[in-house]
């Protein structure tokens, strides 16, 4: 007499390998999902990133960076910029307004820290290398630093010079 069909413990065993394999493959699209989240902000806003660092950075050079005073408020962080013609960079939580042009942020779960971090280091002959890091936050949290706008300013020292050592909130 020949059986066909399944017992029931096979049954059970198949069950059980099919439920890992999907358990394993949904970790997967989980973290698959993550990463997405993070990366996909880089993409929305990194030409904003980039002309705001541009925009900065050459009028450092243009109109040399001599100071540097950071005002912090309750919903936003003003950066005054002393060179030979005074800027200001103001940072809100969804923007970035330097010289009068405004840069928003598209991604809803993306925004910048009003903490910014700041931090002088003299050099050799009479240079200066100021940098200044503005935290983009992703869900309130800073996972990964590739994102944050970094400016740098390699100066040489005259008599109007003057920076604090350093900056954090």
């Amino acid at each position: 007499m020949v059986k066909r069909g399944f017992t029931i413990l096979e049954l059970l065993i198949s069950i059980a390998l099919v439920s890992v394999v999907l358990l394993l493959l949904l970790r997967v699209m989980m973290s698959l999902e993550i990463i997405n989240h993070d990366t996909s902000y880089a993409s929305d806003d990194e030409i904003a990133r980039t002309e705001i660092i541009r925009n900065v950075e050459s009028d450092f050079l243009e109109y040399h960076l001599n100071g540097l005073e950071i005002v912090k408020g309750s919903d936003r962080t003003t950066l005054l910029f002393m060179m030979d013609e005074e800027k200001r960079l103001v940072i809100k939580n969804d923007s970035i307004t330097y010289d009068d042009e405004v840069y928003t942020l598209k991604s809803s779960w993306a925004s910048y820290s009003l903490c910014v971090n700041y931090e002088y280091f003299d050099l050799e002959n009479d240079y200066y290398l100021v940098k200044i890091v503005i935290p983009v936050l992703i869900d309130g949290k800073n996972n990964t630093r590739r994102d944050d706008l970094e400016l740098t300013f390699l100066g040489l020292k005259n008599e109007l010079t003057s920076f604090d050592n350093n900056y954090a909130c």
